[in-house]
């Protein structure tokens, strides 16, 4: 009896002693449950990039379609500059004929120069303006990518250590890790803040300008100046059948 009494308080001892040994030990479960979380927090980082980076593609190429167009107006303008200095000094503004009000009568020629002189130094204006509003919003997915790549960098930290709390059994491991993996999610909300401010706000600039853009070439196409222009100089399109055949 005594010698089963004396067993038991060993075993006793040898309980106390092994809880005593585990204590500074980390616990294996909740260090592979925050490996779990910090595995997830990656996969939402690498999904927030990949999402940025098709958001700055797509700013880019609509970029480069209104730079086409501010391109196209620029060169329109210039045409027209090159005519004014052609017909500056050889061209007078009025004719000579006095109209029945007592007013010289204006030269038609120097009027349907004017005319385009402001219709393209407008679209010139607006295009560029188009265009350089696309800048902010390329910027602000360029610098979000970045920001979503650092959290996803934190992330990576925070799994490694603690893959190495789990290896070595080391609870500071375990807490550092923790601490990356709170400093991963403000990092996230932080940029994700920012950049839904920045581009929301910048969206809708640039639809103004688009906007503004697109109302000017309408006017011009309804104004349908081209082609009483081409009729002026041929009436009743002779020419333009005799060129056709």
């Amino acid at each position: 009896m005594s010698e089963a009494m004396e067993a038991m308080e060993h075993a006793e001892h040898a309980s106390h002693a092994g809880h005593g040994h585990d204590a500074g030990k980390a616990p294996a479960k909740l260090i592979g449950l925050t490996m779990a979380l910090i595995g997830v927090l990656i996969a939402f980082c690498a999904a927030m990039v990949g999402g940025e980076r098709n958001e700055l593609t797509r700013s880019m190429i609509e970029q480069t379609q209104a730079n086409s167009d501010a391109t196209s107006a620029s060169i329109k303008y210039r045409l027209i500059m090159l005519n004014m200095e052609q017909m500056r000094g050889t061209t007078p503004a009025a004719e000579t004929k006095p109209t029945a009000e007592g007013s010289a009568e204006a030269n038609p020629k120097v009027v349907r120069i004017l005319k385009l002189y402001k219709d393209y130094a407008q679209e010139r204006k607006l295009s560029k303006d188009w265009s350089d509003s696309y800048s902010p919003l390329v910027d602000a997915h360029f610098e979000s990518a970045e920001g979503y790549e650092h959290a996803q960098l934190i992330a990576e930290i925070g799994i490694v250590l603690a893959s190495l709390g789990v290896l070595l059994g080391s609870r500071p491991a375990w807490y550092i890790s923790l601490v990356f993996a709170v400093v991963c999610v403000v990092q996230l909300g932080r940029v994700y803040i920012h950049t839904r401010h920045e581009v929301e706000e910048v969206s809708v600039h640039v639809k103004h300008c688009e906007e503004a853009y697109s109302e000017l070439r309408k006017e011009h196409s309804k104004s349908n100046a081209d082609d009483l222009t081409v009729e002026a100089l041929d009436p009743g399109g002779k020419l333009r059948a005799e060129a056709a055949e």
